[in-house]
């Protein structure tokens, strides 16, 4: 027969050195009513064994788990890479990790595993949701159980605080900057028509065309889904229905790609023949939504939750100007630009 084998968890470490298991559980979590002297102690005979504290029961006694979730509909392009980097900055700075786990835009993903967070203790999460569909699973959760935050994408009728872009705004500057710049027949490429940044993005649009005194033409507006496909189709159409466009301006980075694409194969070129202009993009001249602000004010608004605060209602964040050569000045003046394409 071997040696036996002596399970080492927090009442083992509490009967060796002849302490309370309560005082052990407060050295391990550097309580201030705890003196440093028994912290010591109590760290040193635990490195010595080479204990870590079981988390998940940890988390299920104290219904804490020391950890925030981050629920993304997709983890590409650089707008989910910099919210993730400022949200774990700020976790790490409140004593938190963030944990990350995508949806892959499928509600019914995003539904199981905002369940499974919560069934983990959680302590808050932030949801960036799926675009379209049904958010049953989020207008359900008890807000007072369940601490989150939506960012980018709001879905109406739930008391949560919301972070995003002023996507009015960023539709107005875009457009303004495009018409300081010459360009009258500007078309517009949306994503869905049921959103609400849809609808934002078009309203600063045609407040842009009304203050220049510049007609709004319904067939230079189009929608579609945000990916490359519904990019290039759109462009194809409005390129071949309406050839006087001279700029365009795309709701997206999959939707741009997908436009510079459809133009490259019509045979003209950026931004020689066609500007363009997306949100929040690396390649194009683009309105910037300022990602690592988002993800930053949605990490410091759960942890003002987290700590009592009650907060509702949109927090929402300017966007500006980022320039690249994709845009023109279509009166003939200004600077020369490459052409990109």
């Amino acid at each position: 027969m071997g040696p036996i084998k002596v399970k080492v968890d927090i009442n083992y470490i509490a009967m060796k050195l002849k302490m309370a298991r309560s005082t052990v559980s407060k050295a391990l979590n550097d309580r201030l009513d705890v003196s440093e002297a028994t912290k010591e102690k109590v760290r040193k005979f635990t490195k010595k064994l080479n204990y870590t504290p079981d988390r998940f029961a940890q988390a299920m006694r104290l219904k804490k788990s020391g950890l925030i979730g981050v629920i993304m509909h997709e983890m590409k392009h650089e707008f989910f890479v910099e919210i993730a980097r400022s949200v774990t900055r700020e976790a790490q700075k409140n004593g938190y990790q963030a944990v990350f786990a995508s949806s892959e835009g499928d509600t019914g993903n995003e539904s199981a595993i905002v369940n499974d967070c919560c069934r983990r203790y959680i302590d808050g999460l932030i949801i960036i949701p799926c675009i379209g569909g049904d958010f049953s699973h989020l207008k359900n959760l008890d807000v007072k159980e369940n601490l989150f935050v939506i960012v980018d994408n709001y879905v109406p009728g739930i008391d949560a605080p919301f972070v995003g872009t002023d996507f009015d705004e960023g539709g107005y500057i875009a457009t303004t900057y495009l018409l300081k710049n010459g360009h009258k027949n500007i078309a517009l490429i949306l994503g869905q028509k049921e959103l609400s940044s849809t609808s934002e993005r078009l309203l600063g649009y045609a407040r842009a065309l009304k203050e220049a005194c510049v007609p709004l033409k319904e067939q230079y507006v189009r929608y579609g889904r945000y990916s490359p496909e519904s990019g290039q189709e759109n462009i194809n159409n409005l390129l071949k229905a309406s050839p006087e466009i001279t700029a365009v301006l795309c709701a997206n980075t999959d939707l741009s790609e997908g436009a510079a694409q459809g133009i490259a194969e019509l045979g003209r070129k950026i931004p020689g023949d066609i500007s363009m202009m997306d949100f929040g993009g690396t390649r194009f001249t683009a309105v910037n939504q300022k990602n690592e602000t988002i993800g930053q004010t949605a990490a410091q608004t759960i942890f003002r939750l987290i700590n009592g605060e009650k907060i509702t209602g949109k927090i929402i964040i300017k966007p500006e100007i980022v320039e690249r050569n994709s845009t023109n000045n279509n009166e003939g003046t200004g600077r020369v630009q490459v052409d990109i394409l």
